[in-house]
Protein backbone atom coordinates (compact mmCIF):
# COMPACT_ATOMS: atom_id res chain seq x y z
CA UNK A 1 0.00 0.00 0.00
CA UNK A 2 2.99 2.35 0.83
CA UNK A 3 4.72 1.74 -2.46
CA UNK A 4 1.26 2.81 -4.40
CA UNK A 5 1.20 5.57 -2.87
CA UNK A 6 4.09 6.74 -3.51
CA UNK A 7 4.05 5.67 -6.95
CA UNK A 8 0.82 7.88 -7.59
CA UNK A 9 2.93 10.67 -5.49
CA UNK A 10 6.14 10.39 -7.89
CA UNK A 11 3.52 9.80 -11.33
CA UNK A 12 1.76 12.89 -10.70
CA UNK A 13 5.14 14.57 -9.61
CA UNK A 14 5.96 13.44 -13.32
CA UNK A 15 2.86 14.69 -14.85
CA UNK A 16 2.41 18.15 -13.55
CA UNK A 17 4.96 21.02 -13.49
CA UNK A 18 2.94 23.51 -11.62
CA UNK A 19 1.90 23.49 -8.07
CA UNK A 20 -2.32 24.23 -9.00
CA UNK A 21 -2.46 20.98 -11.37
CA UNK A 22 -0.80 18.79 -8.91
CA UNK A 23 -2.92 20.19 -6.12
CA UNK A 24 -5.72 19.12 -8.39
CA UNK A 25 -4.28 15.53 -9.36
CA UNK A 26 -3.89 15.23 -5.80
CA UNK A 27 -7.06 15.44 -4.95
CA UNK A 28 -8.46 13.70 -7.63
CA UNK A 29 -6.14 10.68 -6.63
CA UNK A 30 -7.39 10.99 -3.03
CA UNK A 31 -10.67 10.59 -3.34
CA UNK A 32 -9.93 7.31 -5.14
CA UNK A 33 -7.19 5.96 -2.30
CA UNK A 34 -7.92 3.81 0.58
CA UNK A 35 -5.93 6.07 3.19
CA UNK A 36 -6.10 9.94 1.30
CA UNK A 37 -4.40 11.40 4.59
CA UNK A 38 -0.55 11.62 2.51
CA UNK A 39 -2.21 12.64 -0.81
CA UNK A 40 -4.41 15.20 1.14
CA UNK A 41 -1.16 16.40 2.85
CA UNK A 42 1.16 17.44 0.18
CA UNK A 43 -1.44 19.30 -1.23
CA UNK A 44 -2.26 21.00 1.91
CA UNK A 45 1.77 21.98 2.29
CA UNK A 46 1.35 23.20 -1.40
CA UNK A 47 -1.69 25.63 0.31
CA UNK A 48 -4.54 23.65 -0.90
CA UNK A 49 -7.40 25.32 1.15
CA UNK A 50 -9.22 22.30 -0.22
CA UNK A 51 -6.81 19.48 0.78
CA UNK A 52 -6.53 21.19 3.85
CA UNK A 53 -10.68 20.68 4.59
CA UNK A 54 -10.85 17.36 3.77
CA UNK A 55 -7.31 16.44 5.40
CA UNK A 56 -9.19 17.72 8.60
CA UNK A 57 -12.64 16.08 8.00
CA UNK A 58 -10.41 12.87 7.26
CA UNK A 59 -8.60 13.30 10.84
CA UNK A 60 -11.73 14.72 12.39
CA UNK A 61 -13.91 11.23 11.45
CA UNK A 62 -10.83 8.93 12.39
CA UNK A 63 -10.00 10.98 15.35
CA UNK A 64 -6.18 11.30 13.88
CA UNK A 65 -4.27 13.84 16.55
CA UNK A 66 -0.91 13.03 14.36
CA UNK A 67 -2.64 14.76 11.13
CA UNK A 68 -4.38 17.41 13.05
CA UNK A 69 -1.04 18.20 14.67
CA UNK A 70 0.43 18.79 11.40
CA UNK A 71 -2.42 20.79 10.25
CA UNK A 72 -2.25 23.27 13.43
CA UNK A 73 1.45 23.27 12.26
CA UNK A 74 0.69 24.56 9.23
CA UNK A 75 -2.18 27.06 10.69
CA UNK A 76 -5.00 25.45 9.50
CA UNK A 77 -7.11 26.64 12.86
CA UNK A 78 -9.52 24.72 12.76
CA UNK A 79 -7.64 21.54 13.39
CA UNK A 80 -6.91 23.10 16.34
CA UNK A 81 -10.40 23.08 17.89
CA UNK A 82 -10.92 19.41 16.66
CA UNK A 83 -8.33 18.69 18.29
CA UNK A 84 -9.23 19.96 21.40
CA UNK A 85 -12.23 17.62 21.27
CA UNK A 86 -10.18 14.52 21.96
CA UNK A 87 -7.43 16.05 23.90
CA UNK A 88 -7.23 14.40 27.32
CA UNK A 89 -5.52 17.12 29.36
CA UNK A 90 -7.57 20.15 30.04
CA UNK A 91 -5.20 22.43 30.06
CA UNK A 92 -4.08 21.29 26.63
CA UNK A 93 -7.24 21.82 25.34
CA UNK A 94 -8.17 25.38 26.69
CA UNK A 95 -4.66 26.69 24.78
CA UNK A 96 -5.85 24.48 21.84
CA UNK A 97 -9.30 26.43 21.85
CA UNK A 98 -7.35 29.82 22.55
CA UNK A 99 -5.49 29.30 19.45
CA UNK A 100 -8.10 28.04 17.52
CA UNK A 101 -9.90 31.56 18.38
CA UNK A 102 -7.06 33.56 17.86
CA UNK A 103 -7.16 31.60 14.35
CA UNK A 104 -10.04 33.45 13.82
CA UNK A 105 -12.66 29.87 14.09
CA UNK A 106 -16.06 31.35 15.09
CA UNK A 107 -17.17 28.38 17.22
CA UNK A 108 -13.60 28.43 19.09
CA UNK A 109 -13.92 32.04 19.80
CA UNK A 110 -17.55 31.28 21.13
CA UNK A 111 -16.53 28.82 23.37
CA UNK A 112 -13.19 30.62 24.82
CA UNK A 113 -15.41 33.50 25.47
CA UNK A 114 -17.78 31.56 27.94
CA UNK A 115 -14.45 30.67 29.34
CA UNK A 116 -13.50 34.32 30.50
CA UNK A 117 -15.49 36.22 33.05
CA UNK A 118 -14.70 39.76 33.15
CA UNK A 119 -16.83 41.94 31.08
CA UNK A 120 -14.50 43.02 28.03
CA UNK A 121 -12.95 39.98 27.31
CA UNK A 122 -15.98 37.78 26.59
CA UNK A 123 -17.83 40.90 25.05
CA UNK A 124 -15.07 41.23 22.84
CA UNK A 125 -14.24 37.09 21.71
CA UNK A 126 -18.53 36.76 21.17
CA UNK A 127 -18.58 39.93 19.34
CA UNK A 128 -16.07 38.53 16.91
CA UNK A 129 -17.66 35.06 16.42
CA UNK A 130 -20.81 36.96 16.21
CA UNK A 131 -19.77 38.89 13.65
CA UNK A 132 -19.24 35.50 11.68
CA UNK A 133 -23.03 34.65 11.99
CA UNK A 134 -22.11 32.50 14.73
CA UNK A 135 -25.89 31.87 15.97
CA UNK A 136 -25.02 31.18 19.70
CA UNK A 137 -22.28 33.65 19.95
CA UNK A 138 -25.48 36.42 18.85
CA UNK A 139 -28.05 35.27 21.29
CA UNK A 140 -24.86 34.63 24.19
CA UNK A 141 -23.70 38.08 23.30
CA UNK A 142 -27.50 39.94 23.50
CA UNK A 143 -27.80 38.16 26.84
CA UNK A 144 -24.14 39.36 28.13
CA UNK A 145 -25.16 42.80 27.45
CA UNK A 146 -28.35 42.75 29.14
CA UNK A 147 -26.62 41.08 32.14
CA UNK A 148 -24.74 44.30 32.50
CA UNK A 149 -27.97 46.11 31.96
CA UNK A 150 -26.60 47.99 28.18
CA UNK A 151 -29.80 46.65 26.36
CA UNK A 152 -28.81 49.50 23.36
CA UNK A 153 -26.02 47.28 22.81
CA UNK A 154 -28.16 44.01 23.12
CA UNK A 155 -30.54 45.34 20.66
CA UNK A 156 -28.90 45.13 17.26
CA UNK A 157 -27.95 41.13 18.03
CA UNK A 158 -31.58 40.08 19.11
CA UNK A 159 -32.76 41.91 16.08
CA UNK A 160 -30.77 39.53 14.12
CA UNK A 161 -31.82 35.94 16.04
CA UNK A 162 -35.65 37.51 16.96
CA UNK A 163 -37.09 35.60 13.29
CA UNK A 164 -35.78 32.13 14.53
CA UNK A 165 -35.27 32.29 18.23
CA UNK A 166 -38.32 32.28 20.88
CA UNK A 167 -36.03 34.17 23.39
CA UNK A 168 -34.35 36.10 21.36
CA UNK A 169 -38.09 37.60 19.98
CA UNK A 170 -39.09 37.76 24.14
CA UNK A 171 -36.50 40.03 24.79
CA UNK A 172 -36.86 41.97 22.15
CA UNK A 173 -40.32 42.89 22.29
CA UNK A 174 -39.61 43.82 26.10
CA UNK A 175 -36.93 46.24 24.90
CA UNK A 176 -39.50 47.47 22.00
CA UNK A 177 -42.04 47.98 24.77
CA UNK A 178 -39.84 50.21 26.68
CA UNK A 179 -39.06 52.67 23.80
CA UNK A 180 -42.89 52.76 23.03
CA UNK A 181 -43.16 50.10 19.50
CA UNK A 182 -46.61 48.34 21.71
CA UNK A 183 -47.53 47.31 18.39
CA UNK A 184 -44.32 45.40 17.12
CA UNK A 185 -43.70 44.49 20.87
CA UNK A 186 -47.06 42.58 20.98
CA UNK A 187 -45.82 41.02 18.13
CA UNK A 188 -42.78 39.60 18.95
CA UNK A 189 -44.56 37.96 22.35
CA UNK A 190 -47.13 36.41 19.88
CA UNK A 191 -44.05 34.41 17.81
CA UNK A 192 -42.48 33.70 21.00
CA UNK A 193 -45.99 32.52 22.51
CA UNK A 194 -46.66 30.68 19.17
CA UNK A 195 -43.55 28.64 19.77
CA UNK A 196 -44.22 27.79 23.33
CA UNK A 197 -42.76 30.16 24.98
CA UNK A 198 -44.39 30.65 28.25
CA UNK A 199 -42.82 33.57 29.78
CA UNK A 200 -44.61 35.29 26.40
CA UNK A 201 -47.70 33.54 26.53
CA UNK A 202 -47.41 34.86 30.25
CA UNK A 203 -47.22 38.65 29.24
CA UNK A 204 -49.65 37.96 26.63
CA UNK A 205 -52.70 37.26 29.19
CA UNK A 206 -51.28 40.15 31.11
CA UNK A 207 -51.97 42.27 28.59
CA UNK A 208 -55.15 41.24 28.14
CA UNK A 209 -56.11 41.61 31.45
CA UNK A 210 -54.76 44.64 32.84
CA UNK A 211 -54.03 48.28 31.40
CA UNK A 212 -51.94 50.95 32.49
CA UNK A 213 -53.77 53.46 35.09
CA UNK A 214 -53.01 57.00 35.51
CA UNK A 215 -53.40 58.02 39.13
CA UNK A 216 -56.67 60.19 38.76
CA UNK A 217 -57.98 56.97 37.31
CA UNK A 218 -57.13 54.48 39.70
CA UNK A 219 -58.54 55.65 42.98
CA UNK A 220 -62.46 55.20 40.95
CA UNK A 221 -61.06 51.79 39.60
CA UNK A 222 -60.22 50.09 42.87
CA UNK A 223 -63.42 50.73 44.24
CA UNK A 224 -65.19 48.33 41.55
CA UNK A 225 -62.15 46.18 42.11
CA UNK A 226 -61.81 45.32 45.91
CA UNK A 227 -62.97 42.14 47.88
CA UNK A 228 -66.58 42.10 48.59
CA UNK A 229 -64.77 41.46 52.27
CA UNK A 230 -62.53 44.17 52.13
CA UNK A 231 -63.81 46.05 55.52
CA UNK A 232 -64.89 43.25 57.66
CA UNK A 233 -62.38 41.55 60.23
CA UNK A 234 -61.72 39.29 57.43
CA UNK A 235 -59.12 41.93 55.85
CA UNK A 236 -57.37 43.37 58.84
CA UNK A 237 -54.55 44.09 56.66
CA UNK A 238 -55.93 45.55 53.56
CA UNK A 239 -52.75 45.62 50.84
CA UNK A 240 -53.15 46.85 47.43
CA UNK A 241 -50.16 45.63 44.78
CA UNK A 242 -48.84 48.35 42.40
CA UNK A 243 -46.60 47.50 39.46
CA UNK A 244 -44.48 50.59 37.72
CA UNK A 245 -44.05 48.77 34.26
CA UNK A 246 -45.12 45.32 32.10
CA UNK A 247 -42.75 42.84 33.79
CA UNK A 248 -43.32 44.35 37.01
CA UNK A 249 -46.84 43.79 35.99
CA UNK A 250 -46.57 40.36 34.94
CA UNK A 251 -44.66 39.46 38.24
CA UNK A 252 -47.18 41.43 40.44
CA UNK A 253 -49.92 38.96 38.97
CA UNK A 254 -48.07 36.02 39.24
CA UNK A 255 -47.60 36.99 43.23
CA UNK A 256 -51.33 37.47 43.31
CA UNK A 257 -52.45 34.30 41.56
CA UNK A 258 -49.62 32.30 44.21
CA UNK A 259 -51.61 34.00 46.67
CA UNK A 260 -54.89 32.96 46.14
CA UNK A 261 -53.67 29.65 46.07
CA UNK A 262 -51.63 29.31 49.17
CA UNK A 263 -53.03 27.34 51.41
CA UNK A 264 -50.39 28.27 54.27
CA UNK A 265 -51.83 31.44 54.61
CA UNK A 266 -56.09 31.27 53.91
CA UNK A 267 -56.45 31.20 58.38
CA UNK A 268 -55.14 34.74 58.38
CA UNK A 269 -57.31 38.06 58.17
CA UNK A 270 -54.98 39.40 55.65
CA UNK A 271 -56.35 40.58 52.05
CA UNK A 272 -54.60 41.23 48.63
CA UNK A 273 -56.52 43.20 46.06
CA UNK A 274 -56.57 42.93 42.30
CA UNK A 275 -52.94 44.22 41.30
CA UNK A 276 -53.52 47.35 39.32
CA UNK A 277 -50.56 48.94 36.38
CA UNK A 278 -49.74 52.27 37.23
CA UNK A 279 -49.17 54.74 34.11
CA UNK A 280 -45.96 55.35 33.49
CA UNK A 281 -43.86 58.19 35.39
CA UNK A 282 -46.51 57.86 38.12
CA UNK A 283 -44.29 57.65 40.81
CA UNK A 284 -40.60 58.25 40.65
CA UNK A 285 -38.68 54.88 42.60
CA UNK A 286 -35.05 54.44 43.12
CA UNK A 287 -33.16 51.45 43.72
CA UNK A 288 -31.09 53.37 46.44
CA UNK A 289 -33.83 55.22 47.94
CA UNK A 290 -32.45 57.97 50.07
CA UNK A 291 -28.83 56.54 49.86
CA UNK A 292 -30.42 54.20 51.69
CA UNK A 293 -29.19 51.07 49.66
CA UNK A 294 -32.48 49.96 49.01
CA UNK A 295 -35.09 50.08 46.79
CA UNK A 296 -38.23 53.02 47.74
CA UNK A 297 -40.51 55.24 45.99
CA UNK A 298 -42.16 58.86 46.63
CA UNK A 299 -45.76 57.06 47.29
CA UNK A 300 -47.29 60.53 48.23
CA UNK A 301 -49.06 60.50 44.54
CA UNK A 302 -51.43 57.35 45.91
CA UNK A 303 -52.28 59.33 48.98
CA UNK A 304 -56.01 60.02 47.99
CA UNK A 305 -56.00 56.23 46.30
CA UNK A 306 -55.03 55.04 49.66
CA UNK A 307 -57.48 57.15 51.89
CA UNK A 308 -60.55 56.91 49.02
CA UNK A 309 -59.99 52.78 49.49
CA UNK A 310 -59.09 52.15 52.74
CA UNK A 311 -56.18 50.72 52.25
CA UNK A 312 -53.68 49.78 55.10
CA UNK A 313 -50.88 48.36 53.33
CA UNK A 314 -49.12 48.89 49.17
CA UNK A 315 -46.80 46.29 47.53
CA UNK A 316 -45.16 48.16 44.77
CA UNK A 317 -43.27 45.97 42.44
CA UNK A 318 -40.74 48.60 40.37
CA UNK A 319 -37.67 47.62 37.87
CA UNK A 320 -35.00 46.93 40.66
CA UNK A 321 -33.38 47.02 43.99
CA UNK A 322 -33.36 45.43 47.32
CA UNK A 323 -36.29 43.96 48.84
CA UNK A 324 -37.78 45.56 51.99
CA UNK A 325 -40.50 46.21 54.30
CA UNK A 326 -40.66 50.15 55.19
CA UNK A 327 -44.05 51.38 57.32
CA UNK A 328 -47.07 49.71 55.33
CA UNK A 329 -44.88 49.18 52.09
CA UNK A 330 -43.73 46.67 50.60
CA UNK A 331 -41.05 46.75 47.94
CA UNK A 332 -40.12 44.34 45.45
CA UNK A 333 -38.65 44.30 42.29
CA UNK A 334 -39.04 41.89 38.91
CA UNK A 335 -36.61 39.51 40.00
CA UNK A 336 -38.17 38.82 43.40
CA UNK A 337 -40.25 35.84 44.08
CA UNK A 338 -43.22 34.69 45.84
CA UNK A 339 -41.64 33.29 48.46
CA UNK A 340 -39.65 36.39 48.97
CA UNK A 341 -43.57 38.06 48.77
CA UNK A 342 -44.44 35.97 51.79
CA UNK A 343 -41.23 36.48 53.76
CA UNK A 344 -41.94 40.37 53.78
CA UNK A 345 -45.06 40.08 54.38
CA UNK A 346 -44.26 38.50 57.82
CA UNK A 347 -42.17 41.78 58.17
CA UNK A 348 -45.82 43.80 58.21
CA UNK A 349 -46.41 42.85 61.50
CA UNK A 350 -42.94 42.97 63.35
CA UNK A 351 -41.29 38.82 62.91
CA UNK A 352 -38.08 39.46 62.36
CA UNK A 353 -35.34 37.40 60.25
CA UNK A 354 -33.79 34.36 61.49
CA UNK A 355 -30.65 34.83 59.77
CA UNK A 356 -27.70 36.67 60.60
CA UNK A 357 -29.00 40.65 60.61
CA UNK A 358 -25.95 42.88 59.70
CA UNK A 359 -24.12 44.09 62.93
CA UNK A 360 -26.78 47.32 62.81
CA UNK A 361 -29.97 46.51 62.55
CA UNK A 362 -28.72 43.24 64.78
CA UNK A 363 -28.28 46.05 67.48
CA UNK A 364 -31.28 47.59 66.75
CA UNK A 365 -33.89 44.48 67.02
CA UNK A 366 -32.25 42.74 69.64
CA UNK A 367 -31.72 45.68 71.93
CA UNK A 368 -35.40 46.12 71.22
CA UNK A 369 -36.60 42.43 71.94
CA UNK A 370 -39.97 42.94 69.91
CA UNK A 371 -39.71 40.53 67.53
CA UNK A 372 -42.55 37.77 68.24
CA UNK A 373 -40.69 35.14 66.86
CA UNK A 374 -36.95 34.87 68.93
CA UNK A 375 -36.39 35.51 73.00
CA UNK A 376 -33.10 36.15 73.76
CA UNK A 377 -30.81 35.04 76.61
CA UNK A 378 -30.49 37.42 79.77
CA UNK A 379 -28.79 38.01 82.90
CA UNK A 380 -31.08 35.59 84.47
CA UNK A 381 -33.63 34.31 82.22
CA UNK A 382 -35.10 34.62 78.35
CA UNK A 383 -36.29 37.88 77.66
CA UNK A 384 -39.61 38.84 76.73
CA UNK A 385 -41.29 35.96 78.98
CA UNK A 386 -44.39 37.31 77.41
CA UNK A 387 -43.09 35.73 74.39
CA UNK A 388 -42.81 32.61 75.96
CA UNK A 389 -46.05 32.80 77.81
CA UNK A 390 -48.07 33.48 74.25
CA UNK A 391 -46.22 30.87 72.86
CA UNK A 392 -47.22 28.04 75.68
CA UNK A 393 -51.00 29.50 75.33
CA UNK A 394 -51.66 28.71 71.83
CA UNK A 395 -48.69 25.04 71.61
CA UNK A 396 -47.75 23.53 75.00
CA UNK A 397 -44.88 22.66 76.14
CA UNK A 398 -42.73 24.98 74.06
CA UNK A 399 -39.03 24.51 72.77
CA UNK A 400 -36.56 26.69 72.25
CA UNK A 401 -33.79 26.38 69.60
CA UNK A 402 -31.13 28.60 68.90
CA UNK A 403 -31.23 31.74 66.10
CA UNK A 404 -28.93 33.47 64.02
CA UNK A 405 -30.56 36.40 63.93
CA UNK A 406 -28.00 38.45 66.58
CA UNK A 407 -25.42 36.47 65.63
CA UNK A 408 -22.96 38.77 64.23
CA UNK A 409 -23.21 40.69 67.94
CA UNK A 410 -23.03 37.72 69.79
CA UNK A 411 -26.34 37.75 71.40
CA UNK A 412 -27.77 34.97 72.23
CA UNK A 413 -31.20 34.15 70.49
CA UNK A 414 -33.58 31.78 70.45
CA UNK A 415 -37.13 30.77 68.04
CA UNK A 416 -39.76 27.93 68.87
CA UNK A 417 -39.23 26.16 65.63
CA UNK A 418 -36.50 23.33 65.24
CA UNK A 419 -36.70 23.45 61.84
CA UNK A 420 -35.42 26.02 59.21
CA UNK A 421 -38.30 28.58 58.64
CA UNK A 422 -39.19 31.11 55.86
CA UNK A 423 -38.20 33.84 58.10
CA UNK A 424 -33.91 32.47 57.59
CA UNK A 425 -34.41 31.34 54.49
CA UNK A 426 -37.44 32.50 51.68
CA UNK A 427 -37.03 29.38 49.54
CA UNK A 428 -37.75 26.96 52.69
CA UNK A 429 -41.52 27.78 52.82
CA UNK A 430 -41.72 26.02 56.11
CA UNK A 431 -44.36 28.20 58.36
CA UNK A 432 -44.37 26.68 61.42
CA UNK A 433 -48.26 26.11 62.76
CA UNK A 434 -47.58 28.13 66.08
CA UNK A 435 -46.01 31.34 64.05
CA UNK A 436 -48.98 31.30 61.88
CA UNK A 437 -51.20 31.82 65.10
CA UNK A 438 -48.72 34.84 66.04
CA UNK A 439 -49.06 36.29 62.72
CA UNK A 440 -53.16 36.33 63.43
CA UNK A 441 -53.16 37.56 66.79
CA UNK A 442 -50.90 40.19 65.77
CA UNK A 443 -52.90 41.39 62.66
CA UNK A 444 -56.05 41.36 65.15
CA UNK A 445 -53.79 43.96 67.06
CA UNK A 446 -53.08 46.76 64.50
CA UNK A 447 -50.97 48.34 67.76
CA UNK A 448 -48.62 46.73 66.76
CA UNK A 449 -48.56 47.46 63.02
CA UNK A 450 -47.16 50.49 61.01
CA UNK A 451 -49.57 50.84 58.22
CA UNK A 452 -49.16 52.94 55.04
CA UNK A 453 -50.69 56.05 56.84
CA UNK A 454 -47.53 56.08 59.22
CA UNK A 455 -45.41 55.79 55.89
CA UNK A 456 -47.61 58.91 54.15
CA UNK A 457 -47.00 60.98 57.41
CA UNK A 458 -43.48 60.77 57.36
CA UNK A 459 -43.00 61.46 54.17
CA UNK A 460 -45.24 64.58 53.89
CA UNK A 461 -43.62 65.98 56.84
CA UNK A 462 -40.14 65.17 54.87
CA UNK A 463 -41.65 67.19 52.65
CA UNK A 464 -42.61 69.79 54.67
CA UNK A 465 -45.85 69.85 53.38
CA UNK A 466 -47.33 69.99 57.27
CA UNK A 467 -50.86 70.15 56.16
CA UNK A 468 -51.34 66.78 54.46
CA UNK A 469 -48.49 65.39 57.21
CA UNK A 470 -51.15 66.33 59.72
CA UNK A 471 -54.31 64.63 58.05
CA UNK A 472 -52.29 61.30 57.83
CA UNK A 473 -50.79 61.70 61.80
CA UNK A 474 -54.44 62.22 62.62
CA UNK A 475 -55.33 59.15 60.34
CA UNK A 476 -52.75 57.04 61.98
CA UNK A 477 -54.49 57.84 65.29
CA UNK A 478 -57.20 56.83 64.04
CA UNK A 479 -56.61 53.49 63.41
CA UNK A 480 -55.01 51.87 66.31
CA UNK A 481 -58.12 54.13 68.09
CA UNK A 482 -60.49 51.72 66.08
CA UNK A 483 -58.39 48.59 68.50
CA UNK A 484 -56.61 50.44 71.38
CA UNK A 485 -56.58 53.46 73.74
CA UNK A 486 -55.64 56.67 71.80
CA UNK A 487 -52.22 57.24 71.88
CA UNK A 488 -50.32 59.64 72.69
CA UNK A 489 -48.65 61.97 69.10
CA UNK A 490 -45.76 60.07 68.25
CA UNK A 491 -42.50 62.31 68.10
CA UNK A 492 -40.71 63.64 64.66
CA UNK A 493 -37.84 61.54 65.66
CA UNK A 494 -39.82 58.12 66.42
CA UNK A 495 -41.62 58.77 63.30
CA UNK A 496 -38.43 58.52 60.93
CA UNK A 497 -37.41 54.88 62.02
CA UNK A 498 -37.70 52.66 59.54
CA UNK A 499 -38.09 49.73 61.76
CA UNK A 500 -39.73 46.98 59.15
CA UNK A 501 -36.72 48.01 57.22
CA UNK A 502 -35.42 44.00 56.10
CA UNK A 503 -31.58 43.50 55.13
Amino acid sequence: MFRATCLVVFTSLTIAADTGQLNTQLLSNAQHAEEPASLLWIASEQGSQQAQQQLHDFAEQKQDGYWLEKLIGLGYAPAALTLSRIEDNPRISQRLVRLAARGGVAQAQYEFALSRDDYSHRASWLTAAAEQGLFEAQTALADWYLLYQQPELAEPWLAQTADTDPQSAFQLAYLRWQHGEKEEAKALFEFAAEHEHEEAAEVLSVLNRYQPVSVSALRNQLASSLPDNWLTAQCRQRMQPLATGLAEMVQADRIFRQFKRDRRLQSLSLCVATPQWLADNTMRCDANWRGQGRLGCDIRPLAETVEANNITHLMVLAQSGKANVNNGVMYLDVGDTYSVFVHELAHFVGFVDEYPLTAGLAREYCSRKTAPNLVFLGEITYAPLDNIAQWQAIEFPVRLYPARTCHNIRQPSYKPSERMTFLENHDAKYIPPLYLSIWQQRLNDPGVQRTVSMNLFQTFQRAKQTEQAAFWLERVRQEKAAFLPLPAEPAPDETLIDPDLTP
